[in-house]
């Protein structure tokens, strides 16, 4: 006789099969318990790729017109706005205040955007290649460097540092 699920299924649904075979047990394991950072790279990699092409499409359409510090400065609160929003509520699952989070979170971009506008035209100069590149190694360097401040700035919930979360 089969075992019955907490349900009362007498065949145990698809999810609970994934996890008892012997192959992907181990992996399943390893992303429950790392569910936050798999998730904030995945998360992180759209973000790169919308604030980039914000970026790249400005850059493109007003290149010719505005200094490139301009176009990074102009791209940045459209970026920050579609971080926020994947961050809180895809990875960190946050119910914090958003009048609260919000200027914490921007607080760690502002951070990025004055690293950005110093650390471009250094780049440029070091490395002649295309703006494109540089930018883009600029921005996936943004994204490991993200994970720490975002989870204990941004979105710490209101505790206050030190204390653990319940």
């Amino acid at each position: 006789m089969q075992a019955s699920t907490p349900n009362g299924d007498i065949r145990p649904g698809w999810r609970a099969r994934l996890a008892d075979h012997r192959l992907l047990r181990s992996p399943l394991a390893i992303m429950a318990a790392r569910r936050e950072q798999i998730l904030y790279l995945v998360v992180g990699g759209w973000n790169t790729v919308f604030g980039y092409g914000a970026w790249a499409v400005l850059q493109f359409v007003l290149g010719e017109r505005l200094h490139y510090l301009a176009i990074v400065v102009i791209s940045w609160p459209f970026a920050v706005l579609n971080n926020y929003l994947c961050y809180r509520y895809l990875v960190f699952r946050s119910r914090g205040p958003i009048l609260r989070e919000l200027p914490r979170f921007a607080t760690v971009y502002s951070a990025t955007l004055l690293a950005n506008l110093v650390a471009l035209p250094v780049a440029l100069q070091i490395w002649p290649g295309s703006i494109y590149v540089v930018q883009a190694a600029f921005m996936a360097i943004v994204i490991v460097a993200g994970y720490l401040a975002h989870k204990h700035f941004s979105f710490r919930s209101g505790r206050r540092a030190g204390t653990a979360r319940p």
